[in-house]
């Protein structure tokens, strides 16, 4: 693609603004698009950020299809960072942008295949349970007449809601699918959903699937040129991408789940509503070992207590630390001992249901109906040993590498739930070496990726710059968003800053402050916390007060993330309390969204203990944790919540953030110029419902 084909496109007059009545020209869009071909060019890595408005989608997807169309062996993968944002590529950016040029190429949509329905286990399902598929009004009747209709077989695509008892009973899952020995292989959704990716040319996917695929080729030493979970690739980007580290880390992360484990044990051992006999039950009588059953039963009592066992010591050490995440340290080990013998007895219980699992598998003589159950024992058997190997790897202090390892724990009423986990310190020597190292080019690109750093930080976070002689190229291109005139930005300085000892009094203030201001804005807002807790304290305080006033308010916990962005833009005046996940992808252009609350600074919490560990490795190294790290971070988060504003060049509104430190901090006014220069008054809190009435409606 030439540097002529990208301003035939984007230049002023060019087959965007021809045929796009409501195109207006932005000259980051151009630049972009410009930087990005010369990436795929020069084989090149590239950091872009992208402020918002630029459309960026575009800028790529433009030079992702002349590269298709130009080269036949010309692949490129695009990863985003949530599912939903990856079905808006797909269903509407990569076709509006195909019409407005004339040109088109073979696509993909790339998911996990457990969102997929399998045809061959909801058959069981519906088999095991004929009488509930015959009512009209269960899940399984509604799912078979689903299943007749629909073409992807996603359960995204499902007209309703599925419960999680049945989507975990008929997904397709990888270890129990018997691939071309299936009866249903040739209509099988996950396979023609595959085949078709094999085919595209443009393959639009997200984060999770890419790093599932870029772990498996780098255990299994597979190149970009092999086909994986993806089909071969050889250009890669990645939107979303001040997501990398945080995803990555997560992916790459070893967990111990006692809840998970449990779920296993269960599958073998115990019936459904939509099993009626569990598996064990279901192939006992062909069993030639006529105590065998008994024995596996004696192995799940006993491997049940040994859980019990490590669940209660871990909870007991979560108790004194006020229910927080623990970093273990070296320095510790000698003090787990306790610990040490409870995880030990759950794999040795593990590897003893296991292995006897397998001895009944080896002398059942179960009809040839029965090789899918048969199959489905023997990988839950090895699911079970394969478990609890994090446990075994965690007690060998002796192999301790440079790897985070820390207790984590969960208590909702009755429920409990303990993990045991080990982290990379670093993921960016892995993202290198399964990813930046192995591909022609890779294009990084996002709203938040500089802090006026020249990408020092982010990318210093994902190992990049790798080699001196690999090109990086960078750019940064402002938002075309006129943001001194059409957003108000207050930072009243008497806000009070949060500790223990006043935080009644905090609540308080913020219950009212934020209250007022949403009076005076009539609605419209988002209010951004960082804890949880937090926001539901101010929730029980405001309920009534916001009722009254006839304006509705929406909380996370209370329906799924979908549901509540979607009655959030449909409902004009309607506010909208969030935590972290909603500081970034809530796309509410126009009089839906005129005032952005941000409560606290979104520094991440000293407990979190990769964090901790991370912010430690760096102080060791003669380096600052705190601005180093935790500033940068919370600086990049600060930037995605103060987004969700201004998301047209019509919208116009107000972004308040209830924290003194950003004006009473030296590192509070780097934070501030970070941000888009915007109308920034002085003021004080009982100055803010006067200013944001003049500004909206004055």
């Amino acid at each position: 693609m030439t540097k002529n084909d990208i301003y035939s496109i984007f230049d002023e007059g060019g087959l965007l603004q021809q045929n796009f009545p409501s195109y207006e020209y932005r000259e980051g869009q151009l630049m972009m698009a410009s930087l990005v071909r010369d990436s795929f060019e020069h084989n090149a890595i590239a950091a872009i950020e992208a402020g918002t408005g630029i459309g960026k989608s575009f800028a790529y997807l433009a030079v992702a299809l002349y590269a298709a169309m130009q080269d036949p062996d010309e692949k490129t993968v695009i990863a985003t960072s949530t599912i939903n944002l990856q079905r808006q590529l797909y269903e509407k950016d990569l076709p509006m942008l195909f019409k407005f040029l004339g040109l088109s190429c073979k696509t993909a949509l790339a998911v996990g295949r457990g969102n997929y329905v399998c045809i061959n286990r909801f058959m069981q399902a519906k088999a095991e349970a004929s009488l509930l598929a015959q009512d009209p009004a269960s899940e399984l009747y509604q799912v078979a007449q689903w299943i007749k209709e629909t073409e992807s077989g996603l359960f995204a695509d499902f007209p309703g809601k599925l419960s999680s008892e049945l989507k975990g009973e008929v997904c397709s899952d990888g270890d129990l699918c018997s691939n071309h020995g299936c009866a249903f292989f040739r209509d099988c959704f996950y396979f023609k959903a595959k085949a078709k990716a094999k085919d595209a040319k443009i393959i639009i996917s997200n984060h999770h699937l890419l790093f599932t695929d870029a772990q498996n080729r780098f255990i299994s030493d597979v190149g970009y040129e092999d086909e994986m979970i993806l089909p071969p690739f050889n250009r890669l980007i990645i939107d979303e991408a001040h997501n990398i580290e945080a995803n990555a880390t997560e992916y790459f992360t070893e967990v111990y789940d006692s809840q998970q484990l449990l779920r296993q044990i269960a599958k073998i051992q115990k019936s459904g509503r939509f099993r009626g006999k569990s598996l064990l039950e279901q192939l006992a009588d062909y069993s030639s070992d006529a105590d065998i059953i008994e024995r596996i039963q004696d192995d799940i009592m006993l491997l049940t207590q040994e859980i019990g066992t490590l669940d209660q010591y871990l909870l007991g050490v979560f108790q004194k630390n006020d229910f927080q995440p623990v970093l273990i340290k070296v320095e510790q080990q000698g003090r787990l001992e306790q610990f040490v013998k409870a995880a030990t007895s759950v794999s040795q219980a593990s590897g003893r249901l296991a292995a006897k699992i397998n001895t009944f598998l080896e002398h059942n003589k179960a009809p040839q109906e029965f090789e899918g159950k048969i199959n489905e024992l023997k990988v839950r058997g090895t699911r079970i040993a394969m478990m609890s190997e994090v446990l075994t790897k965690f007690c060998n202090f002796t192999l301790w590498k440079d790897e985070v390892h820390w207790f984590n724990a969960e208590a909702y009423g009755t429920y409990r739930s303990v993990q045991v986990c080990i982290t990379p310190l670093s993921i960016a020597d892995l993202l290198v070496e399964a990813v930046f190292a192995k591909l022609q080019s890779v294009v990084c690109t996002s709203a938040t990726l500089d802090l006026n750093d020249e990408f020092k930080f982010w990318s210093s976070r994902v190992g990049l710059p790798y080699d001196e002689q690999r090109p990086f190229l960078k750019g940064a291109f402002r938002s075309p968003f006129d943001y001194k005139n059409k957003l108000l930005l207050l930072t009243p300085t008497d806000a009070p800053i949060y500790s223990k000892d006043t935080e009644d009094a905090y609540t308080q203030y913020l219950a009212n402050t934020i209250f007022k201001s949403i009076q005076s804005a009539e609605g419209g807002a988002l209010v951004l916390f960082t804890s949880y807790a937090m926001l539901k304290k101010v929730q029980q305080m405001l309920a009534q007060k916001f009722e009254d006033a006839g304006l509705d308010l929406l909380c996370q916990g209370t329906f799924d993330r979908y549901t509540l962005l979607s009655r959030f833009i449909a409902e004009k005046d309607s506010v909208l309390f969030a935590t972290s996940s909603f500081w970034e992808g809530v796309d509410a252009p126009g009089e839906t969204l005129r005032l952005v609350i941000i409560v606290k600074l979104p520094f991440t919490v000293p407990s979190d203990p990769v964090f901790k560990a991370r912010c430690e490795a760096i102080d060791r190294n003669g380096g600052s944790g705190f601005y180093q790290l935790a500033l940068q971070s919370a600086t990049m988060k600060l930037k995605q919540g103060f987004g969700r504003l201004l998301r047209s060049t019509c919208d116009r509104g107000v972004v308040l953030i209830l924290d003194s430190r950003v004006v009473s901090k030296n590192y509070g006014m780097y934070m501030l110029r970070s941000l888009p220069e915007s109308y920034h008054p002085d003021t004080e809190t009982d100055g803010i419902c006067d200013k944001i009435e003049n500004f909206l409606y004055g």
